[in-house]
């Protein structure tokens, strides 16, 4: 079953993510915040996916997203940007720091469902 995980810190979205990928049979582990997110990358096996929010309290998601793939252990890993935020170029950033897509909130499960299966295929 592959993993994800979801770094999000609204707790509302974690559960909603968590329930449409879990239906899909994704192991799916969740954290609040970027400094959680690289802590559980130090700690737990790779997750075979990072689904990513930009606006958090303390380290914001580019900043994560710059450390994961400035780490040779971590770099291989695909990350997917979620975002309620609707500028380019924060969007264009993302995906020049390395990130394999995004995903504008709000979103739609079937959405989610087939973006994030198109890069756990493709790795």
């Amino acid at each position: 079953m592959p993993r994800i995980l979801v770094v999000e810190d609204e707790i509302h979205i974690q559960r909603l993510i968590k329930l449409v990928l879990e239906k899909q049979a994704y192991t799916v582990e969740s954290v609040g915040t970027g400094e959680d997110a690289l802590e559980y990358l130090l700690k737990h096996e790779k997750p075979d996916l990072i689904l990513l929010d930009i606006m958090m309290p303390g380290i914001d998601g580019l900043q994560v997203l710059r450390k994961i793939k400035g780490n040779a252990d971590h770099r291989d890993i695909p990350v997917v940007m979620l975002t309620a935020l609707a500028q380019e170029n924060v969007i264009i950033q993302g995906i020049k720091l390395g990130a394999k897509d995004y995903i504008r909130k709000p979103f739609h499960p079937t959405e989610l469902v087939k973006r994030l299966s198109k890069h756990l295929v493709a790795g």
